[in-house]
């Protein structure tokens, strides 16, 4: 864990690039800082492991303050990679990969053993990679290097300082996403600085917006984009950027929240009055009253219905369908949309992910309705900008 204690750090003893931070960081998150140009994101995490001094405050890792360590070993159990690699020209990959492991003397087996394992995790055969030099490599392959030096010697904290800004968009997108992947297999603890919204969206597990050196928010990905805490996070972050990141919408921000329901001992008239009174022809069958939490028992429609009407007998347990399709509260929209198209339906029953309670329904109206009001909304303030502009 990597806790920020009042952290400041300032120039001439007049400005405060890193002003009164506070935040913690748990293990295994990857957490973003991110910003405009002098917001102090990169001045935070080079604070870290050292590279800059703090001028008060405190940085605690796992409880002990950096402040009390040894700067040259603290950086060298801190993984770090950097924009242009910095990977040493005259060395070959394996002994740049190595470096770290040589200066904690590491015997040469144990290295070499390593630094194979550690290609082949970034993706790289090490029979075609361990005796190259930087040159000889492209800018995906020398990243790919500098993030296998960070592993080496497998630290537990990661620094991670724009390092995919300076490759082409369609490496760059293979880099984050073999991030990701390195990520789920090693669970590191890694501070990633971008000034790119859209990479802190995909890869953070957390992200923290600084401006003037403070944090003005620091949240989930999902939470900045849905509930931006003032207009300075809103305007970075973009308000149409939700709807070009629809896997950031899940059921619970798409579904109808009070749906009808129908208890199973209903009878068929009963339903399809309902259904008249309510105008739909889909109903939930649940085991209990709206006011009570209720478990779904299945759907009723009215191909259930049919011929049925003045057979009171019945009952809606005997004529609903139980194999009806179903998602949870955290279902993002695209899985949602794709079970939808695959089982050719127009609604699906939102359960809790938890206790498994009847939540929601999602139609394509409750979609329509939504995408609508945040164009709508998105309008409307490009309307004000123009007026303002004038």
């Amino acid at each position: 864990m990597i806790e920020f204690r009042k952290l400041t750090k300032s120039y001439d003893h007049k400005v405060n690039v890193v002003d009164q931070l506070d935040m913690v960081i748990n293990d295994g998150e990857l957490v973003v800082l991110i910003g405009e140009s002098g917001c102090g994101k990169t001045t935070t995490m080079k604070m870290i492991n050292r590279l800059i001094e703090p001028t008060s405050g405190e940085i605690l890792v796992n409880g002990e303050n950096v402040l009390a360590m040894n700067p040259i070993e603290l950086r060298r159990n801190i993984g770090y990679v950097i924009q242009k690699v910095g990977l040493m020209p005259h060395m070959t990959v394996a002994d740049n990969i190595e470096l770290v492991a040589y200066l904690k003397k590491w015997d040469k087996k144990k290295r070499r053993q390593r630094s194979s394992e550690l290609l082949d995790m970034v993706g790289l055969d090490p029979a075609l990679y361990l005796d190259r030099y930087p040159h000889e490599l492209s800018g995906g392959q020398q990243q790919r290097i500098g993030v296998a030096r960070a592993l080496a010697v497998n630290p537990d904290i990661i620094l991670m300082d724009e390092p995919f800004s300076a490759v082409d968009p369609i490496t760059r997108e293979q880099l984050q996403e073999e991030l990701i992947r390195l990520q789920d297999e090693v669970k590191k603890t890694i501070v990633f600085v971008t000034h790119d919204m859209d990479e802190a969206l995909k890869l953070g597990d957390k992200i923290a917006v600084m401006k003037d050196g403070k944090i003005i928010q620091f949240d989930t990905p999902e939470n900045i984009l849905k509930n931006p805490i003032n207009e300075f996070v809103e305007y970075f972050v973009g308000k149409d950027r939700l709807w070009k990141s629809p896997e950031m919408l899940f059921a619970q921000d798409i579904m109808h929240k009070r749906p009808t329901g129908v208890l199973a001992d209903r009878t068929p008239a009963y339903a399809l009055e309902l259904m008249r009174e309510k105008e739909t022809e889909f109903l939930v069958v649940v085991d209990a009253p709206s006011d009570r939490p209720r478990h779904m028992l299945g759907v009723i429609t009215p191909r259930e219905l049919k011929g049925k009407g003045t057979v009171e007998k019945n009952k809606m347990r005997d004529l609903m369908r139980t194999n009806h399709p179903t998602v949870t509260e955290r279902t993002n929209m695209v899985d949602v949309l794709s079970l939808m198209k695959t089982h050719h339906v127009r609604n699906i029953p939102v359960l809790g992910e938890e206790d498994g309670y009847f939540k929601g329904l999602i139609t394509y109206g409750s979609i329509v309705n939504i995408i609508t009001d945040a164009i709508t909304e998105i309008e409307s303030d490009e309307g004000k900008e123009v007026s303002h502009d004038q």
